[in-house]
């Protein structure tokens, strides 16, 4: 396979995997009456544990205006919660509450479940180089992106 047929397949994998962890974030979404950037967001919450809102809006991508504004409607929800940081008191922490890690165990269920069918076919070794090999190219593409905002 030549050198653009790889760099085409491989962005079509890329938006295969976007597109299908989109559905099911909308599925859940759906079926917990939250949207699908709420959805992401407690799932986002879930993995970094306690996350300052900056830096959860640059994980995400996504304007820390709206983003506040989506976890605004998740904390009055009783999904999420804000303490000050113990390191700087002037910075908030936001984090599930138990609401919040109830709800999102539900799709970390189905994330979990799909990912056990997939490791009885693989190897531990060939999961180790399958994380490696896309984190590499995930920090190749986001110097691409990188370079193309600087243009």
């Amino acid at each position: 396979m030549g050198q653009i047929n790889y760099s085409l397949r491989v962005w079509d994998l890329m938006r295969d995997a976007s597109v299908n962890a989109e559905s099911i974030l909308m599925e859940f979404g759906i079926q917990s009456k939250l949207s699908r950037l709420q959805s992401r967001a407690l799932l986002q919450i879930f993995i970094q544990k306690a996350i300052r809102l900056s830096d959860l809006a640059i994980i995400m991508g996504v304007n820390s205006g709206n983003l506040s504004r989506v976890c605004q409607s998740l904390e009055n929800a009783g999904f999420i919660q804000r303490e000050r940081s113990l390191q700087d008191r002037r910075e908030w922490l936001i984090s599930l509450t138990e609401k919040g890690k109830k709800t999102t165990n539900k799709i970390v269920r189905v994330i979990q479940k799909s990912f056990e069918s997939f490791r009885e076919d693989h190897s531990e070794e060939e999961l180790d180089q399958l994380i490696r090999l896309w984190t590499e190219y995930s920090q190749c593409f986001n110097k691409a992106y990188q370079q193309i905002r600087a243009e």
